[in-house]
């Protein structure tokens, strides 16, 4: 394995191209875009600097809540934002949004060409205080993110994710000069042999405890329960037969009220018919009432009503001579 110093790590050795860009559309209108993308995926890869490497996603933490997504990795070409990371699948799989601010700036060029077609990859930024790598040797297997992992190679086991970059082709693929442009370093602690050792001693301790904790509930006395005599079968049908006549009981109850209920709707529509009736004859009487008093109205005045026809066997002249004599 070639000789490397944590020391200075050059800033190129940390962007590393991973995955593969998913671009959503939010409509032809819309200001920004959704982006899901493969951070980092949790197997190995090659890379120029650190060889044959892996990241532990157990130890990977992010440096702001949300992060910046960029072109190349230039932050002068800012396209977005990250905000939501998740590690359930064994890959980093992170998402956010598209944000451009221009029709002719870079943002809305890359989801131009996202739309037509282009295949932009993800690269991550990664590294800063707290970094720890773990060199494994030749013939060397260490457990990390559910695989197993065979050295010569390199296990970043706790790292900060700064950023995520959106590249026409992976930043690893660039040549050592040109990664290791502009001479800026950062510094990383070697994974200790003991501190894995740490590791795998809690997990053996924890199962240790586990088992322990097992043994000593099964070495616990189950209390006793008495045991309860099942009914017989005549203690059953007597109290199927008590449930039977409870319910033949309550449907003589419902047939019973469901009688006096419709009696009563009996009632109630011979009285409502009476009442109609009388209303009826009450009107009759007030007409009849009426006429009487308009017939007596004109004969007081002298002349029959013009409504009226003379009465049955009375003559008008004999009711005019009887209206005179009255006068005199």
């Amino acid at each position: 394995m070639n000789e490397r110093n944590f020391k200075a790590i050059p800033v190129g050795a940390c962007r590393m191209a991973c995955g593969e860009v998913e671009f959503g559309d939010n409509g032809p209108n819309a200001k920004s875009a959704p982006i899901r993308l493969k951070a980092r995926s949790g197997g190995s890869i090659d890379h120029w600097y650190w060889g044959k490497v892996v990241h532990d996603l157990t130890g990977m933490r992010l440096h702001k809540p949300r992060l910046t997504v960029d072109y190349a990795h230039n932050e002068s070409e800012v396209l977005g934002y990250l905000n939501h990371f998740a590690t359930e699948s064994g890959d980093l799989i992170a998402s956010g949004a598209l944000t451009p601010w221009r029709e002719d700036d870079r943002a809305s060029e890359v989801m131009f060409k996202m739309r037509e077609g282009v295949p932009y990859e993800a690269s991550i930024f990664f590294g800063g205080d707290g970094m720890k790598v773990q060199e494994i040797a030749e013939g060397q297997v260490e457990q990390v993110n559910g695989r197993q992992f065979e050295g010569p190679g390199i296990i970043i086991r706790e790292w900060p994710l700064r950023g995520v970059a959106i590249c026409p082709y992976g930043a690893d693929s660039n040549t050592e000069s040109v990664a290791l442009s502009g001479g800026e370093t950062i510094t990383a602690t070697e994974w200790k042999t003991e501190e894995a050792k740490e590791q795998t001693m809690s997990t053996e301790q924890t199962a240790v405890e586990v088992e322990t904790s097992v043994e000593a509930l099964a070495a616990v006395e189950t209390p006793v329960v008495e045991a309860k005599a099942a009914p017989t079968v005549e203690t059953l049908t007597a109290q199927l037969s008590e449930s039977a006549a409870s319910l033949t009981a309550a449907q003589a109850q419902g047939v019973t009220l469901t009688t006096e209920r419709d009696e009563a709707r009996t009632a109630l529509s011979a009285a409502q018919a009476e009442i109609v009736e009388l209303r009826n004859q009450k009107d009759a009487a007030d007409k009849a009432r009426v006429e009487a008093e308009t017939k007596l109205s004109a004969l007081t005045a002298g002349q029959p009503p013009a409504s009226a026809a003379p009465a049955e066997g009375i003559e008008t002249g004999s009711l005019m001579q009887r209206a005179r004599a009255k006068k005199g």
